[in-house]
């Protein structure tokens, strides 16, 4: 209950920002999926024009347009069942049954004390039974909902479904119809209770209910309960506000797969200033971008992006930083929250945690302090690579254990993925460790990598992507051993480990036949280290003398080069001969130890030619100064 409860207190202390878009007694339809039409009308309830909005294009931002409803209209299916103002062409045409419900509907509410000028204009231009012939330019389906602009002298708001006074005027009215005064389980107050509620919570889930009613033809506390209301009582105020700021939280931040939701927030709060449970790189840096601009100059957060941060230590300036701010001081409370489908019409909660603000991002930045690695992505917004270091993204993750989806609606692509979701909330929230399923599929991938291909052929970019995902996932098992042990970010020459060692060779080897083809100008990018890496990890020995016979027509192009003399150094590292020809497997530090070795060639490359840049123009200076 401690759910229904945050979320209906949250929605009170917001009321004047969600009461906008989230009114009460109220759901939402898009322009996503029909068209819909538009009856202007002035405040005697005289016609003065129609037009329609049309379907949203491909492209195109989908309008969202609230509608008054009672409870029993906001569950309708093939039975006629009216809304109050806003409803579909065929119950406002003038004939039929759907008519005489909405026309009575419309009439009580008319005449009641919460009747506002607009709902009045709009029932005397109903009753003239006019909207049939008025609508005809537009040729109206029986399913188009018909909306209502009324220009009154003096209101600034013609459009109805904008003016949040009308929807307070329909909740409060609606409200006094309600007879059944009862105690609800949630606030523990007495109100009218909530006979069913909403649906269409989530647009993934499409009409899915998270909470059902029992009916009396298939009741489920039959030989507990004479009636539903002794088994649970939900008062109808508090069904509404909570699933309201639910469905709030769901579009503003709702991470979906399929009809999995996963979201997170601060308890009374409609900010966004915490990132997500689950996260992508995108969210990473803009959670940077917001954490740092307050303090740092938009020079400082760019070289950030260009050299990487870490966003573990990131995290801990926000904790310390949040520490002093008045949330924390109120014991503000994070939700973690995931939805899912059941069955088709039903939606559950399948992970709901509770936590100090503090603690959230605590448990986050240890997620990324275990888990990280050197990880860049494309900024579509800046144009750029953002460098930056910590966890991979659940994609990235899923990716490197499973591949890519074989389409853009893989079903079983998208089953995977919410369980990979929510077992990584698992392992950030409640410390439970990544699963090893994972990490064995993650090295198996990432040692095949003449496998990941893009348009049939090698892609370098996407091997260097999966290998990044892999020794961050390789570095995680190993903080949740027994016998923990820390890899670094950068190369141990110290570490002897012969998997660690052999995984070096083979980055140098992959270094050098790399050089040695762009000094002859072969842009070949498919080197014996990566045709044989699948072999190397299962026989690293004999698969070793393969691969260095491969690289004997380069030896003497690139003898004096880094790679050369790196493989030189490690041969000299083993601990015995016996450990270097032994042909067993090799563990996912052999990744740890490829990656690098690659790296670590690269920095002494950086530096020497930085250093060749400076002597050169010392040397120019020093010509200059001569002269």
């Amino acid at each position: 209950m401690s759910l229904w409860q945050n979320l209906a207190e949250s929605y009170d202390t917001n009321i004047d920002t969600l009461k906008i878009d989230y009114p009460l007694s109220a759901t939402s339809i898009s322009n996503n999926t029909e068209w819909i039409a538009v009856i202007v009308i002035d405040g005697d309830g005289q016609f003065i024009k129609s037009y329609k909005i049309e379907k949203a294009r491909k492209g195109e931002q989908v309008q969202y347009l609230n509608i008054p409803v009672t409870e029993k209209s906001s569950g309708r299916t093939s039975g006629p069942e009216s809304h109050p103002i806003f409803d579909q062409y065929e119950y406002l045409k003038g004939t039929g049954v759907k008519f005489d419900l909405y026309i009575k509907q419309l009439e009580e509410f008319a005449n009641s004390d919460f009747a506002t000028p607009q709902v009045k204009a709009i029932h005397t231009y109903i009753s003239k039974k006019s909207a049939e012939s008025d609508l005809t330019n537009l040729e109206p389906k029986a399913k188009t909902i018909v909306f209502f602009e009324v220009q009154i002298a003096g209101n600034s708001q013609t459009k109805v479904w904008k003016d949040t006074s009308f929807f307070e005027m329909w909740h409060n009215y609606y409200l006094a119809t309600k007879k059944d005064i009862s105690f609800d389980s949630i606030t523990g107050s007495r109100q009218p209770l909530a006979v069913s509620h909403p649906k269409k919570i989530s647009n993934a889930s499409a009409n899915a209910k998270l909470v059902s009613d029992n009916d009396m033809a298939n009741f489920t506390f039959r030989g507990r309960f004479e009636n539903s209301e002794q088994a649970v009582s939900i008062g109808y105020e508090t069904s509404q506000k909570a699933h309201q700021f639910l469905r709030y939280l769901i579009h503003d931040r709702g991470i979906i797969c399929g009809e999995q939701v996963i979201l997170s927030f601060t308890i009374g709060s409609v900010k966004y200033d915490l990132p997500p449970p689950l996260d992508d790189t995108k969210s990473i840096w803009d959670f940077i971008e917001m954490s740092s601009t307050q303090t740092e100059t938009d020079k400082r957060i760019a070289l950030r992006a260009e050299t990487g941060f870490d966003y573990a230590d990131a995290l801990m300036y926000a904790i310390a930083g949040f520490k002093y701010g008045k949330a924390l001081e109120q014991h503000a409370k994070t939700v973690v929250l995931t939805l899912d489908a059941a069955i088709t019409g039903r939606l559950a909660i399948t992970f709901y945690r509770e936590l100090d603000r503090d603690k959230y991002l605590e448990k986050i930045a240890k997620w990324h302090e275990d888990c990280k690695w050197n990880q860049r992505f494309w900024s579509d917004d800046s144009q750029r690579f953002i460098s930056f270091i910590g966890a991979p993204s659940v994609d990235r993750i899923i990716e490197a254990i499973y591949g890519k989806p074989r389409g853009r609606n893989d079903e079983s692509y998208i089953k995977i993925k919410k369980s990979a979701r929510a077992r990584l909330l698992c392992c950030i929230f409640d410390d439970a460790f990544l699963p090893r399923d994972y990490i064995v599929a993650a090295v198996y991938r990432a040692s095949n990598p003449q496998g990941i291909t893009t348009n049939g052929k090698f892609d370098r970019k996407a091997f260097e992507q999966i290998l990044s995902t892999a020794c961050a996932l390789v570095r995680k098992a190993y903080t949740q051993h027994p016998k923990k042990e820390d890899y670094k970010l950068s190369i141990e020459l110290d570490r002897i480990g012969r998997d660690y060692l052999y995984g070096r060779l083979l980055g140098a080897a992959d270094k050098l036949e790399e050089y040695a083809l762009y000094k002859k100008d072969n842009d070949r990018i498919v080197t014996a280290a990566i045709r044989h890496m699948q072999t190397f990890a299962q026989r690293p020995y004999r698969t070793w003398q393969t691969v260095h016979g491969c690289l004997n027509p380069y030896i003497q192009t690139v003898k004096g080069g880094f790679a050369f003399q790196e493989i030189e150094s490690i041969l000299g590292k083993f601990a015995s001969v016996a450990d270097y020809e032994s042909d067993t497997p090799l563990n996912g530090s052999y990744l740890i130890g490829f990656y690098h070795e690659r790296t670590y060639i690269n920095s002494l490359v950086e530096a020497a030619q930085k250093n060749k840049l400076t002597t050169d123009n010392n040397e120019k200076e020093n010509d200059n100064d001569n002269q």
